[in-house]
């Protein structure tokens, strides 16, 4: 008995018998909102849409080197299902205003579907 609990819990957990699929990473720019780059504290500062069309993508700030990196929070919407655009929005969880150099970056992982 001992011995089909240990084969049952190999063959159920085991990740490589799980159906092969690819993870998909990148990067995606987004347009500040506001026409003067300054962005009020609880307000929408960016958007934009996820370069591919997969639920369950995970999306971080990204710094380039120049641009890029602000203390905005990332808030990722999926509208349906795997196959739908998804819509990111770039909102200022702080409690001053944020002037915005440039576009808002976030680089972004799908993990295999």
């Amino acid at each position: 008995m001992f011995l089909i609990s240990v084969l049952l819990s190999a063959i159920t957990l085991n990740p490589a018998l799980q159906p092969p699929g690819t993870a998909t990473q990148g990067y995606v720019r987004a347009n500040v909102i506001s026409p003067d780059l300054t962005c009020k504290p609880g307000a929408i500062c960016a958007t934009g849409k996820l370069p591919v069309n997969r639920n369950g993508c995970f999306v971080d700030n990204y710094y380039n080197g120049s641009v890029g990196g602000t203390p905005l929070t990332i808030n990722v919407t999926e509208t349906g299902p795997n196959g739908s655009t998804v819509y990111l929005y770039w909102v200022n969880a702080t409690s001053t205003t944020i002037s915005i150099k440039s576009s808002a970056y976030g680089k972004y992982y799908c993990p295999p579907s």
